[in-house]
Formats: C-alpha cells, sequence, structure tokens
C-alpha cells in the first residue's frame, strides 16, 4: 500500500500531512497485528506530493513502481484532480481523505471501474448547506451574496456550486490567493458590491482575508465552508454562520482518539485518512486477492449500510465474518462511511452558528437529506 502526503507543506498542512500519516500508519498497525489481509501483512510506503502536481506525479510513479495496488491520498484537491487519469491508467485505487471536488465523482474511471475514491463527502453536501443558510429567512435570507473563495480547484468548484445552489443574485466572485498579507483590493470590491451576506470558502487555517473582511466596514452577514473556524473561536467570528459536517460520538471515534492520544486535538480529516486504508484492507480480504480492480469492486459493500459492524481496531473481527460468508459493514472514525457507487460518503451536516466564542447548533441535516441531490 502507498501513501501521498504534503509532508514538506509549511504550517496548518505540516500538521495535516503529519496526522494523515500518523492515523494510516496506525490502521496498517491495527490490521497487520490481525494478521494482514489474506494472512500477509500490509507494506505501506509513503511519498511526498508537497503541493505541487508534477511532484505528485513522480511520486506516484515511485509508488507505481514498487507495485503498490492501493493509496491513501491525495489530500489536497489541485493534486486529486492532476493524478485522476493516471490511478485510472495504472488501475491503483486512490482513497482520499479530503479531496472533495465535485468533479472527483466521476473521475478516474476505466472498463467501467473507478480508481478514486474517498472517505470525505462530495463539496455539493456543503455547498448545499451554505445555499440553505444563505436562502432561508430562518437564517440569512440573503437577497444578494458576494462569493470569496481560495484561489485553487477546491475554491472554484464548490464556489460554483453555491452560485448555482442559491436563490439570490450572486453581485460579486472574489478568488484570492492563499498566503498574502493584506488583500484590501479585494475587501473593497466586497464593500462596494452592497451584497447581503458572503460565502466565503476556504481551507482550514486560511482566514487572514476573512478576517479583513470582518474588521471592515462591510455589515453584511458571512456563512463559511467546513472546518474554517477553530477549536478556540476568535472574537471576529462573532454571529458566523458554519456548514459542518455532523461529529458522530461512536465508538470508532473515540478509540481512535484513544490510539492517537500523543497528537490530539486532531487535525481534520485524519479520522478519514484512518478510515481510507482500513478499508482498502478490509475490500483486498473480501475480494480474496490484492488488486487495485478488486478492490474498487469491493469497496461499497465492505463499507455498505448492512451487515455486521466493525469498527476501528477490529480487522480480525472483519476477517472472521467474511471468512463465514457474512456481510462486513464497516462503521468509521469519522461517520458510517456508507459508499455509493460513485465510491464516496453522504454526511450528516450541521448547521452552526458563533455564539459567544462558542458554536450553537441550529439544524442537522440528514444524510438522507442529500440523496439524489448531489449529482
Amino acid at each position: 500500500m502507498g501513501a501521498l502526503l504534503p509532508l514538506s507543506a509549511s504550517g496548518f498542512l505540516e500538521t495535516v500531512a503529519k496526522h494523515h500519516r500518523r492515523a494510516i500508519e496506525q490502521a496498517v498497525a491495527d490490521i497487520n497485528d490481525a494478521g494482514g489481509p489474506l494472512g500477509r501483512e500490509l507494506e505501506l510506503t509513503v511519498e511526498d506530493t508537497e503541493l505541487d502536481p508534477e511532484t505528485a506525479k513522480t511520486a506516484f510513479a515511485s509508488l507505481v513502481d514498487s507495485g503498490v495496488v492501493g493509496l491513501v491520498g491525495p489530500v489536497v484537491t489541485d493534486i486529486s484532480m492532476a493524478l485522476a487519469d493516471s490511478f485510472a491508467e495504472e488501475e491503483v485505487i486512490a482513497v482520499s481523505p479530503s479531496s472533495t471536488h465535485p468533479a472527483l465523482a466521476s473521475a478516474a474511471v476505466t472498463d467501467a471501474t473507478k480508481y478514486f475514491a474517498r472517505t470525505a463527502a462530495n463539496d455539493i453536501q456543503q455547498a448545499l448547506v451554505m445555499a440553505k443558510i444563505l436562502n432561508s429567512d430562518r437564517f440569512v435570507g440573503a437577497d444578494t451574496a458576494a462569493i470569496v473563495h481560495v484561489d485553487n480547484s477546491f475554491g472554484e468548484g464548490l464556489a460554483s456550486v453555491i452560485d448555482e445552489k442559491i436563490t439570490g443574485k450572486t453581485v460579486e466572485t472574489v478568488a484570492f490567493p492563499p498566503g498574502r498579507e493584506t488583500y484590501s483590493g479585494r475587501v473593497s470590491r466586497v464593500v462596494r458590491s452592497g451584497a447581503d451576506a458572503v460565502a466565503f470558502v476556504a481551507e482550514p487555517g486560511n482566514v487572514t482575508i476573512l478576517q479583513r473582511l470582518a474588521r471592515s466596514s462591510f455589515d453584511g452577514e458571512f456563512v463559511l465552508s467546513e472546518g474554517v473556524i477553530p477549536g478556540d473561536v476568535p472574537s471576529y467570528m462573532d454571529g458566523m454562520y458554519s456548514a459542518s459536517v455532523a461529529a458522530e460520538q461512536t465508538t470508532g471515534s473515540i478509540k481512535l482518539r484513544q490510539e492517537l492520544d500523543d497528537i490530539t486535538p486532531l487535525a481534520p480529516y485524519t479520522q478519514h485518512a484512518y478510515d481510507a486504508t482500513f478499508l482498502l484492507g478490509t475490500a483486498i480480504q473480501q475480494a480474496g486477492t490484492a488488486t487495485g480492480t478488486a478492490i474498487s469492486n469491493n469497496l461499497v459493500s465492505v463499507s455498505g449500510g448492512t451487515g455486521q459492524t466493525v469498527s476501528v481496531d477490529e480487522f480480525g473481527r472483519a476477517v472472521t465474518l467474511i471468512d463465514a460468508d457474512r456481510t462486513v459493514n464497516y462503521q468509521g472514525a469519522s461517520s458510517s462511511v456508507d459508499l455509493n457507487e460513485n465510491l464516496e460518503p453522504l454526511n450528516a451536516y450541521i448547521i452552526e452558528r458563533v455564539d459567544d466564542d462558542g458554536m450553537d447548533e441550529l439544524e442537522l441535516l440528514r444524510a438522507s437529506f442529500f440523496q439524489g441531490r448531489t449529482a
């Protein structure tokens, strides 16, 4: 098995990569301690993608040369988009913990087999939630909106779907490059737009322009994408709304935090990285062979919504069930991880609002809310 992570990234993504690696290694250890898939040990090779598609292509080629049949990653959407065709060409199944662009739902397909899966939800889900917040008079009820998004594939994809789903008029769309000290021109454009609200799209930790907007003369509402609000909520975020994946306090999530107590609190999508690894190993066991095609064709079944439940550090139980010709239903650390035909899950979401430096949960949208809406 392999992993593609931005190991040499700096700042927030450096922490994400370290936590993901730790979770993947833990999953491999849990699987191997239980005897491994097909009675063989998983051997893990980790490669650095940096944040560069060309570097990532070289890293993937190295994994192919070493004989990997499946991998966890990539982390960053731009890298997943750049490698999708290569996954299909090489028939290596990639399971990303965090690449959420809608276009990846139909990517990496050859001969009716899909070689890209993910344990994080399609961005159409959070776009639908952000649009609901903007549209509903119960929340913002905006007639006009400005969309401010990070200038990459993730930001462009999510911004495009938000624009499609809102009932009000988009009066300004502002793309911003990360890492700048000031964004005065872009902030001025939003202020001059006179929008009732800002839909803000960025990865966790990428909030400098949001700070500038909150402290400007703009007096509208803010609706933030998943993960932007940190655990220690800064005062300038008071009153802002968020579309957040509903955290499930399952046995799996609790157990994984215990296994990874040396790095808690866990960076976003760390649980998804563990789940991706565990699903790969379980799919090999059910397939009875270790090929990318066989893994892909068994991911839906072992993640599925029916069958005998297995969870974190229960690979031995999965083997016993599969050997007895029983259906396995992996309940993960991140969610129930019930993958659909596009090899991606539907997650429950919460509409939240910052209140007195905490989070006020306003509405739970169950996974059924998104059925038939994510195409």
